[in-house]
This record gives C-alpha cells, structure tokens and sequence, in this order.
C-alpha cells in the first residue's frame, strides 16, 4: 500500500490539535467506520508521555466488514507527537504518526504520516479500491472535530 502523507497548516492551536488528535477514546464519535475506541493499559511516564493500547472496531456492515485495530499509543506532550503502531489482526504493520508543530498563537503545522499493509483480503480490495476517498474522509473528520471542539476559525 502506498504511503499516505499530509502536511498542512490549521488555524488551530498546536496543543489543540495534539488534544484532540491524542484522545484516541473518542475517535469513535468522528472517524468513520469506526464503531468503537477503546483505551487500556494506559501509563503516563514521569515526563507526562502516555503510552496505552487501543482497540478501534471498524464496521462496514454493507460490505461486512468488522475488524479491530488494536495499537500501541505513545502520545509525546513534550515533542507534540502521537503514534500508533500496529502489527496484528486485519493489519500486517501499521504505523501511523503525526506532529504538531506552532505556527503563531492560534495556528500550528500538522504532519501526519499513515504507512500501513492489511493482512485482511476484504479490507486490502476497499483500501486498494477508494484509498484516496478514504484518506480524504479521514483528514476532513479530525477538521469537522477540531471545528466542532474548538470553533471555526
């Protein structure tokens, strides 16, 4: 699968958008075709970093789909970053990352890189088949989040 990458600037904070992006528990409210986001095993180092496993239920009933992603979180305060790696169950490896860098008061520099192989034959023919509009629903549900967390700016 290719590598997705997406560098952008937001007119949102670079700690509101480390927030939001980190609250991994919620990602079931926003992201599409995820169901359910769990967080467990959830330790926080003595410089604030927190490391944690989730599991995020991905349904596609009309093509049924039901999968779970199961990952390893460490959200970094101090350098501004959350990953998520994964190597088990619907995905062969899975890394996905992304930084936030301040850009003035109210405006930060995003990067996030997303490099992945499924090991699910269904999930690999619907990435392989819209990865493009997935990637873009994915990118556009954290802006519509961050709108509705944070106001439109």
């Amino acid at each position: 699968m290719p590598v997705y990458e997406l560098s952008d600037r937001v007119n949102y904070s670079a700690q509101q958008m480390f927030d939001m992006v980190g609250d991994v528990a919620s990602y079931h409210q926003f992201l599409p075709l995820c169901s359910k986001s769990d967080v467990f095993d959830l330790r926080i180092d003595d410089d604030g970093t927190k490391r944690f496993k989730a599991a995020l239920l991905i349904e596609r009933r009309s093509l049924r789909i039901s999968e779970t992603f199961i990952s390893d979180v460490i959200v970094n305060p101090n350098r501004m970053t959350v990953v998520s790696k994964s190597n088990g169950g619907p995905v062969k490896q899975l890394t996905n990352s992304w930084r936030f860098v301040a850009n003035g008061d109210n405006a930060c520099h995003t990067k996030m890189v997303l490099d992945f192989e499924m090991s699910s034959l269904p999930l690999r023919l619907l990435m392989k088949a819209s990865f493009d509009l997935v990637m873009g629903k994915l990118t556009s549900s954290f802006e519509k989040r961050a709108e509705k967390l944070y106001g439109k700016n």
